[in-house]
């Protein structure tokens, strides 16, 4: 039940919590950002919910998003990553970006699988862009191809 954490009710209890303790950590070992990694099932209304609290709490940025449990694969139950995952993670983006606008940056993830996989992501709106299943899948020629864009 990891996703009830993004509801209005236990959101701004969670993110205070996080703020306290990235200051107190940051007296001892300089400021550290924390960026908030956001599921790409949420609902348009919760987003807004959930992209206001990280502005007001003032957290550093938000990462676009994680795996999505919203799938009838084969395989079962559980989080779903790479190249089924990037038009719904790219349609957060661009949601997630109009409602902060250049306010924090925006690390783009889901379905990054090549470089036109990446432009996309710049192209909605990401200041960064996050691979992960992509270089599983791709290894280190991907990161080679996207280094020497």
């Amino acid at each position: 039940n990891l996703r009830e954490l993004s509801n209005k009710e236990y959101l701004g209890i969670l993110l205070s919590k996080i703020k306290s303790k990235q200051e107190d950590l940051s007296s001892l070992h300089g400021y550290k950002p924390v960026f908030i990694k956001i599921s790409p099932d949420e609902q348009l209304e919760n987003l807004r919910e959930i992209c206001t609290s990280i502005l007001n709490y003032k957290l550093d940025g938000i990462i676009c998003s994680n795996t999505t449990a919203e799938h009838d694969d084969k395989n079962g139950y559980g989080g779903l990553s790479g190249k089924p995952l990037k038009k719904k993670a790219t349609q957060r983006l661009m949601e997630i970006k109009n409602i902060v606008q250049d306010r924090v940056p925006i690390i783009a993830s889901g379905g990054v699988m090549s470089v036109s996989d990446h432009k996309e992501k710049i192209d909605a709106g990401a200041d960064l862009v996050q691979i992960y299943t992509g270089f599983i899948f791709e290894g280190p020629e991907l990161v080679h191809e996207l280094v020497n864009l």
